[in-house]
């Protein structure tokens, strides 16, 4: 997904925002909070109540984290960090997970998908739901986020080894989805509350 602004202007927006500018800081939720409300619905589908409340909870923590952000430029990447963090402790707060997507953000945002042949509207919706959360995060950090690998691995406080593993699977589990669009197998159970993916 390309950037909707321009990495210059978004670094200008991130320091008037540093410096009490709301208004600066309301173009920033402009651009910015959609992506993150598609991150966290990725994420917290065992928990749609919760979903927009702990978006709203992120940009609060975005706003008082702010200050103390010294790379403006890794604004996007920061970003994402607290998100999955909250999304992290929220399902460590939470049990069961269950694991599904949002078929209406998903349908919405599909068309903006790299140009690959896997990653089409259909194995989107019936293949991303199947993947485990740790392999449905940085699919959806790379591939919509546009999130570099080294920017991924900062997010996720993974190897960077780790993140092209998982994204090669990930990649490897869109695949089979399209060439088993029927195959119901539910997916490994992750973890959520060592907080390691």
């Amino acid at each position: 997904m390309d950037d909707p602004i321009g990495q210059s202007h978004e670094t200008m927006l991130v320091v008037r925002s540093q410096l009490g500018d709301e208004r600066a800081f309301g173009e920033l939720l402009r651009v910015h909070g959609p992506r993150l409300l598609f991150f966290v619905r990725q994420m917290m589908s065992a928990a749609p109540d919760r979903i927009e409340d702990l978006a709203q909870e992120i940009w609060v923590a975005i706003f008082r984290g702010l200050p103390s952000l010294r790379d403006t430029a890794k604004f996007r990447p920061w970003s994402f960090r607290i998100a999955r963090d909250r999304v992290y402790r929220e399902h460590r707060r939470r049990r069961p997970l269950a694991q599904g997507v949002d078929s209406d953000e998903l349908e919405q945002l599909a068309g903006e998908a790299p140009d690959e042949p896997f990653l089409d509207r259909e194995v989107l919706h019936a293949g991303l739901g199947s993947l485990s959360p740790e392999h449905r995060e940085v699919i959806v950090l790379h591939f919509f986020e546009d999130l570099s690998y080294e920017e991924i691995s900062r997010v996720t406080r993974c190897a960077l080894g780790t993140v092209r593993s998982r994204i090669y699977d990930g990649k490897r589990a869109l695949r089979r989805a399209l060439e088993n669009p029927l195959n119901e197998s539910i997916p490994d159970p992750i973890d959520w509350h060592s907080g390691n993916t």
